[in-house]
């Protein structure tokens, strides 16, 4: 789809941050926990939004355990957020061997996040359901908590909440349209931003979200 039609169904805002112990607390805040559209009034804010999609149990074996990856409480947190999203069904293409790797007699080299050029084709969200075009290059954010990262598959049909950016400095114009709109795809062990291989049930509900009808997260 177009800029401009994608600029009329955009994601909009209010959010929160979190981190682990030690590292694991701070990554969480950069985890872009945040939102999509909704021509809903949006509630304010509260502290525990963000640590609704992931918790971090650190136990003995220092163990990553997490929330069910939702899509309404997804939904929600972006609604809350202070950022711009669009919510895009389609097919996500990128270079794999760029994916991070833990190297587990050095945890703490591994990146918080890797950003890897990438391509999403598919329809974005409007009231009418998945019927806008979108085809273009975005950033695929890949997260990691400590020794904890995202997995991800080139090739794979996923559910996108894309968060609007301008170009990131350095990144030149990789995932930005001639207008300067780019956007930005976060997932992290948890989920984050994405799902792959959404369900028929799971694009339902967020439509249904989207149009401001039942948007109950799991519990």
């Amino acid at each position: 789809m177009s800029d401009t039609a994608t600029s009329r169904h955009p994601l909009s805002p209010k959010a929160g941050t979190h981190h682990q112990i030690h590292n694991a607390m701070l990554a969480v805040a950069r985890w872009g926990l945040r939102g999509v559209i909704s021509k809903r009034p949006l509630r304010p804010a509260t502290g525990l939004a963000v640590l609704s999609l992931c918790s971090l149990a650190f136990a003995p074996a220092h163990a990553l355990s997490c929330l069910p990856h939702d899509v309404a409480r997804t939904y929600e947190q972006a609604a809350q957020s202070d950022k711009t999203y669009i919510v895009v069904h389609g097919t996500l293409t990128f270079d794999e061997s760029r994916l991070p790797k833990t190297d587990w007699q050095n945890q703490q080299k591994t990146p918080p996040d890797t950003l890897i050029p990438a391509r999403l084709e598919g329809k974005s969200l409007t009231r009418k359901g998945f019927v806008a075009r979108f085809s273009r290059p975005i950033m695929f954010n890949v997260q990691c908590l400590g020794p904890w990262c995202a997995s991800a598959k080139s090739g794979t049909d996923y559910l996108a909440f894309l968060r609007r950016t301008g170009a990131p400095s350095g990144l030149g114009a990789t995932g930005q349209s001639a207008s300067g709109v780019s956007y930005q795809l976060d997932i992290n062990a948890c989920g984050g931003m994405g799902f792959a291989a959404p369900s028929k049930e799971v694009l339902e509900t967020v439509v249904d979200c989207f149009r401001g009808g039942p948007c109950k997260p799991q519990r």
